[in-house]
């Protein structure tokens, strides 16, 4: 065991400057501690013993002077506990040490703190046998163990899995395991349809994982694994947890979900529109850049749809970090846009594992911005300011035609961010990180399993200066947390 682990991080200490009648008090009230002097950067100076010592030749203050930093045994956080007990054997009259790391202090170590295990009732007892512990850990378990031997025969029930399953465990321990599966699925064929059991018995399967709901209307995710000793095949073991209040709560978020997408489609003007953005698919592929060919993954019937919603949905984080309060930024304008953009778009239709190549498949994206914008002026009577950007949001900056309005730019940036980070939720499932608005300018973090459509940068709204982050600025997406795309993935 290490020091850090048992040390106190707020020792006693005192500053140079203040030795005199405050470290005395302190050493006299509490004189089964040290003191620690310190350098106001907290640099260790020395200790001043509360504790009894020999009066030092010439002292006039038994038991506080300074004990400097040179004659102290060096404790440092990693510093091994043993070491420092074998230290205050050969010096009993000392209760604790300072740890330093550095020069800094940051604790001591007390000498009743090595103390805590407490000492046993009789010594030379025995432990207990590894099989009674090992039945009193399966006992007390929080969650269902199950054991079923190479015949079949259910051996083992712990009180937890029996609780969940609603079965009592005298009943089927002993008897063969179609005895408790009737307990877990509905019919003989759910049983032999769904169950790992009879796959791992049979060979056919090693380890994995079922989520299963149970006749007493339960949710329970199990994981098995089959034991060996050498080659021989002993049984199957499954561990298993009541996963009810998380389904239920999935259940919520996904109905949550469905409640605001309908809220989204709500904007919609009507149903001609909805319609013909539901009938226009989207893809998911893998591209192979020595080839230059793509291979169809996923289709998503209604892609065009969901690509339109998630990118509303992103307009509305946007709105919620205050980009609409910005000069020149107009939210009903950049929802109107959106809803439109891609009405006229023409889509090729795909098959699964199908192969192509990109840029002879699909039409050029300018065209059926063009087509968008006709259709949206024409016939939903849409803007000027809206027409410019739907005619123009697969254009570059420097391609724009002279006459385009330099006040709808920072619209027309934020705009093909939107489209570009919606694309890659809808059809890449792409991580974004939350939008984040620093003055005027707008960070943006999108991780891909496609590297080419990865990036983390700034992008200046009404200069146009795209700047990527920094290493230390840009912060990976944590693995462990969730996908941040799922709060907008429709």
């Amino acid at each position: 065991m290490e020091v850090r682990f048992v040390m106190d991080h707020h020792p006693r200490t005192v500053h140079c400057e203040e030795l005199g009648e405050a470290a005395e008090w302190l050493c006299a009230t509490h004189p089964e501690d040290v003191v620690c002097v310190t350098e106001s950067d907290g640099r260790l100076v020395g200790v001043l013993p509360g504790f009894a010592r020999p009066q030092t030749a010439g002292s006039t203050q038994p038991g506080t002077e300074m004990i400097p930093r040179q004659a102290l045994p060096d404790v440092g956080p990693t510093t091994e506990v043993a070491e420092v007990e074998r230290w205050f054997s050969a010096h009993p009259e000392w209760p604790a040490l300072p740890v330093v790391e550095g020069e800094r202090l940051v604790g001591v170590i007390r000498r009743p703190t090595l103390r805590l295990r407490p000492t046993p009732v009789d010594p030379a007892a025995p432990p207990p046998p590894l099989d009674l512990l090992t039945r009193h850990v399966i006992e007390t378990m929080m969650s269902g163990a199950l054991v079923v031997d190479s015949q079949g025969i259910v051996r083992l029930l712990n009180p937890a899995g029996a609780a969940i399953l609603g079965v009592s465990a005298d009943r089927v321990v002993g008897r063969p395991y179609e005895e408790l599966a009737q307990w877990i699925f509905p019919h003989m064929l759910d049983y032999l349809r769904i169950s790992a059991i009879p796959q791992v018995l049979r060979g056919r399967t090693v380890e994995g994982e079922r989520r299963v709901r149970l006749l007493n209307g339960r949710h329970a995710l199990f994981r098995y694994a089959a034991l060996h000793e050498g080659e021989r095949f002993l049984g199957v073991i499954v561990t298993f947890m009541d996963v009810t209040d998380y389904v239920h709560a999935e259940a919520k978020a996904q109905a949550e979900a469905e409640e605001v997408e309908k809220a989204f489609g709500l904007t919609l003007p009507n149903s001609k529109v909805e319609s013909k953005l539901k009938s226009s698919p989207e893809y998911q592929d893998i591209y192979d850049p020595d080839t230059g060919r793509a291979t169809v993954t996923q289709v998503i019937p209604d892609g065009t749809y969901r690509h339109v919603i998630n990118g509303l949905r992103i307009l509305a984080e946007l709105h919620a970090v205050g980009l609409f309060q910005l000069v020149g930024m107009d939210k009903d304008t950049m929802v109107q846009a959106f809803i439109f953009h891609d009405v006229g778009k023409e889509q090729p239709v795909l098959r699964v594992g199908q192969q192509f190549v990109p840029h002879d498949t699909f039409e050029p994206s300018h065209l059926h911005a063009y087509r968008s914008a006709d259709w949206a002026r024409k016939y939903y009577r849409v803007s000027e300011d809206v027409e410019w950007i739907i005619r123009y949001h697969h254009t570059p900056e420097a391609k724009l035609p002279p006459d385009f309005p330099p006040p709808l730019l920072p619209m027309l940036r934020v705009f093909q961010v939107v489209d570009g980070l919606s694309a890659g939720i809808t059809r890449r499932k792409a991580r974004i990180a939350p939008l984040c608005l620093d003055g005027t300018q707008l960070l943006i973090r999108e991780d891909n399993m496609d590297r080419r459509y990865h990036r983390h940068y700034r992008l200046a709204i009404y200069s146009g200066t795209v700047t990527d982050l920094p290493a230390q600025e840009e912060g990976a997406l944590d693995p462990g947390e969730a996908n941040p795309a799922e709060r907008v993935s429709m």
